[in-house]
């Protein structure tokens, strides 16, 4: 790919990370300030399109990405440089330490992240013993405006002790990504997760659509690695 190719792909994922809105060339060349012709920038999108990194809605003219785009954007980002806000990490901590038993105060860390990331937080102290918390604040994001896909990730839920023991085994002891088919919650769902505690026995994941914000997930659940 490209440079400018990249640099394009990079700002159509992180603009509609924020917005929830297709992105188009005008918006680019106008709002980016890109030194590049319209007529340009509408060439490389297309070519990104064609190779599978972007794709548009049939009523838009704006591009929005793919698994293929999210993945190859995670691929480039440097996550050794992220860090959470210090307020953020204090919130963590202080949520954490409310609690004596260390699986009370895990899920009051959960219920934080909720909070302080707007994605579904799931919990596992093993393959089968799990507990999840912010499902309405997933499903009030725009990616589920369709009823469909609401019941397809509630039913998905309904049955994570059928889906959650092949997870387990692949789940590291450091935060990864998980997209479309590398995970079993649904392929338009993203998955960020850990093993965490003694012998990291445990795992905890951060689900959400594929339109998340990766780096600000990614500063906060390794935040949490410092003391849980």
């Amino acid at each position: 790919m490209e440079t400018r190719q990249e640099q394009l792909l990079q700002l159509v994922i992180e603009n509609y990370i924020k917005t929830a809105e297709p992105v188009g060339s005008r918006f680019l060349v106008t709002e980016a300030g890109l030194a590049w012709s319209e007529a340009t920038v509408r060439n490389d999108l297309r070519e990104l399109e064609e190779a599978g990194y972007l794709t548009h809605p049939h009523t838009s003219a704006g591009r929005i990405p793919t698994t293929k785009g999210y993945r190859h954007y995670i691929q480039k980002l440097n996550f050794s440089g992220l860090e959470l806000p210090k307020k953020e990490s204090s919130e963590l901590e202080k949520a954490f330490k409310a609690e004596d038993e260390w699986e009370a105060a895990c899920k009051q860390l959960a219920k934080t992240m909720v909070a302080l990331s707007t994605e579904t937080v799931l919990l596992a102290f093993s393959s089968e013993k799990v507990y999840y918390t912010g499902l309405a604040s997933l499903f009030q994001k725009p990616d589920f405006g369709e009823q469909s896909l609401v019941v397809d990730v509630s039913a998905m839920f309904d049955t994570l002790d059928e889906v959650l023991p092949d997870f387990f085994n692949i789940v590291a002891g450091e935060p990864k990504y998980f997209l479309g088919a590398e995970h079993p919650f649904g392929e338009k769902l993203t998955v960020l997760s850990t093993r965490f505690g003694e012998d990291d026995q445990s795992l905890i994941a951060l689900v959400g659509p594929q339109r998340m914000d990766y780096k600000h997930n990614w500063a906060l659940l390794n935040n949490i690695l410092q003391f849980v």
